[in-house]
């Protein structure tokens, strides 16, 4: 029963991780930077040092207290679980979470050396897939239209809507009506679909603006290793 309630958990993360696609930075664990520079994959990628490792584990611990008080002084109780979750709360969480993201790298700043902190912002948007394109800095950066920012936004509806009904699909049963295996499946579907939705978005884009987009996601980073350790933890011997 202990397993199956985590394994629920998991799964309303990843649905809501798709509800809140207009979100900026937002993550569960492997999101967003304070997440992504704690991950051992990010950190090989990096090329962290030990010395760098041991900082930035000490770093991500103390920043958990930052980011809690800028979610509550955003209107954000409980991290925006176990409430009511409606477009005004998904709107104090976007801005909670920009907020969080910035003041994440500016701290990051004093740890990582500036060619670090750059990658680590391309594997973010790697991450982060059709919301990147929602993102304001990401959006200066390619110089987007206000045309090319309404289609974004338009395809980036089509691929929630076709995700919440994959969600929907999961649940189907009620009580232990999906399995590990059927969350496995259901992520492997959403980066597929996620996948199709992002080359339209990229098909929006000029020769100059396609170029741009390739230096602000660098080369490509596994993101399956950003989802080790999703689901109900180990049972202790």
């Amino acid at each position: 029963m202990r397993g199956l309630r985590y394994a629920v958990a998991g799964v309303l993360a990843a649905g809501m991780a798709v509800v809140v696609q207009a979100q900026p930075g937002f993550g569960f664990g492997a999101g967003g930077p304070s997440g992504l520079v704690s991950n051992k994959a990010v950190q090989e990628d990096l090329k962290l040092s030990e010395e760098q490792v041991t900082k930035v584990k000490t770093w991500a611990e103390e920043f958990r207290k930052t980011a809690q008080k800028i979610r509550e002084d955003k209107g954000v109780k409980g991290g925006g679980f176990g409430g009511k979750v409606d477009a005004e709360m998904l709107e104090k969480m976007a801005a909670a979470n920009a907020e969080i993201s910035k003041a994440a790298y500016k701290e990051l700043g004093e740890v990582l050396k500036k060619e670090q902190v750059d990658r680590l912002r391309q594997i973010e948007r790697q991450q982060m897939g059709i919301r990147a394109f929602t993102d304001a800095d990401t959006a200066t950066a390619l110089k987007l239209t206000d045309m090319q920012k309404a289609s974004a936004k338009g395809i980036g509806g089509d691929f929630q809507k076709e995700s919440r009904e994959m969600m929907s699909d999961l649940f189907k049963g009620g009580k232990g009506g999906f399995d590990q295996e059927k969350i496995k499946e259901m992520q492997t579907k959403t980066q597929k679909l996620q996948k199709e939705y992002m080359d339209k978005i990229v098909e929006l884009l000029d020769a100059d603006q396609k170029k741009t987009w390739k230096q602000l996601t660098g080369e490509a980073f596994d993101l399956s290793k950003l989802q080790q350790g999703f689901g109900p933890p180990r049972k202790k011997d």
